[in-house]
């Protein structure tokens, strides 16, 4: 019965650790591509306009350019606030199963570390993908916002 439970426990630390895998590649991916679109509507969204009769010029503003630039700055926060969600609640699932698998080799005095290292580990794996995650987050964010206003401010 407790190999049975030990297959049990490891089959479940392997899914989620390429759960976590996944979800961070695919968000990394998808913080990228966003990355890119922002920055691209937030160079397009800003235009001077000189043939204006008032005051030599007037600041024109891309309604679709604009508008995609936020949305696509929005779609980028909620994916990867959905996907630093996701990887927490994996991190604290994995620490129950590496603790409970411990416990498992001490009874049968199998195991010369403790279940704090073995858990510490993957939490610390965890919060490294978050970590990386939430770096990326925050860059494709703030340097399309710099883009944009710098823009704005460059045409005024």
């Amino acid at each position: 019965m407790k190999e049975r439970v030990h297959e049990q426990l490891e089959n479940e630390l392997r899914q989620a650790s390429r759960s976590d895998t996944t979800t961070a590649i695919i968000a990394i991916v998808l913080t990228f591509i966003l990355f890119g679109m922002s920055f691209g509507f937030a160079s397009a969204a800003v235009d001077y306009n000189y043939s204006s009769i008032y005051d030599g010029g007037v600041l024109k503003l891309s309604v679709w350019a604009t508008s995609t630039f936020f949305i696509s700055l929005i779609a980028l926060v909620v994916i990867d606030l959905f996907s630093i969600f996701a990887l927490r609640n994996n991190s604290r699932r994995k620490a129950r199963l590496a603790e409970s698998l411990a416990k498992l080799y001490q009874e049968e005095g199998a195991l010369p570390l403790s279940s704090d290292d073995i858990a510490m580990g993957y939490k610390a794996r965890g919060n490294l993908f978050i970590v990386i995650l939430s770096t990326l987050a925050a860059v494709g964010v703030i340097i399309p916002l710099i883009v944009f206003i710098n823009n704005i401010v460059e045409e005024l």
